[in-house]
């Protein structure tokens, strides 16, 4: 029985050896597999004559390994959605920090418009790999009304750039940089002031530096020197003054 039993097993190990193997050697001789050989020896070749290419023309090679690099440090600074809100709330939290009187009006109004479709929902976001645009929508996303669903009634592709609100590039979104630059100076308060002090180029760093010093010294207090000493300086300069008047004389 044991026996028996044994080469049962024998038999049935060897039959399911060889029908792995006929599997094997039908998948390696499939179309599939031709074409996977195929493609890597294209590979293979397309590789080598890059190889070759670059140490034949170096120059080209460096070019194309420049915009290459350049290519994938823009895709990987490359601003999202949450940088955005991000720069947008930190903005938002330095005008409030100033008067109203002070602000200026271009950062404030830019602000306070990106601050209202945000919280309107009407705000978008769309990635184009190494750049990105934050735009702006007539409707909320979650909206039921029959104009924001339909299709064929939705606004086309080709009146995004204008609606497009910032450009977010190197980690960056330049148009809300560029609108608070000097948000903390008021222009109206300059728009009346005559031509030639409008015209008055503003002072230096350094100037302002040494008015800054001077106005930290105009607070200190006075120091009062001695008398003996006032009068030391005194009696040495009429001693000069009079040997200068003696050797004049002779």
């Amino acid at each position: 029985m044991a026996a028996s039993w044994l080469l049962k097993r024998w038999c049935s190990t060897a039959v399911t050896v060889t029908t792995k193997g006929t599997r094997w050697q039908r998948l390696i001789n499939s179309r599939a597999a031709a074409w996977c050989r195929s493609l890597l020896s294209d590979y293979k070749e397309a590789c080598r004559e890059a190889v070759l290419g670059a140490r034949e023309r170096p120059l080209k090679a460096s070019v194309y390994l420049g915009l290459m690099g350049g290519m994938y440090a823009c895709c990987y600074t490359n601003p999202d959605d949450g940088s955005f809100e991000t720069s947008l709330l930190e903005t938002s939290n330095r005008l409030a920090l100033l008067s109203p009187w002070i602000r200026s009006g271009t950062s404030d109004g830019h602000v306070q418009t990106l601050v209202k479709l945000r919280n309107e929902g009407r705000l978008r976001y769309a990635s184009l790999g190494i750049a990105s645009l934050a735009y702006y929508t007539d409707y909320n996303s979650e909206s039921s009304l029959y104009e924001a669903r339909c299709s064929a009634i939705s606004v086309p592709w080709t009146e995004l750039p204008k609606r497009v609100l910032d450009v977010g590039f190197a980690g960056r979104w330049w148009v809300l940089d560029h609108k608070m630059k000097d948000f903390d100076i008021n222009e109206e308060e300059f728009k009346h002031l005559p031509p030639a002090l409008v015209a008055t180029v503003p002072p230096s760093p350094q100037i302002t530096e040494r008015n800054e010093k001077l106005h930290q010294e105009s607070w200190k207090a006075v120091v009062m020197e001695d008398e003996s000493y006032e009068l030391d300086s005194i009696q040495k300069d009429m001693d000069i003054s009079v040997k200068g008047k003696e050797s004049n004389t002779t």
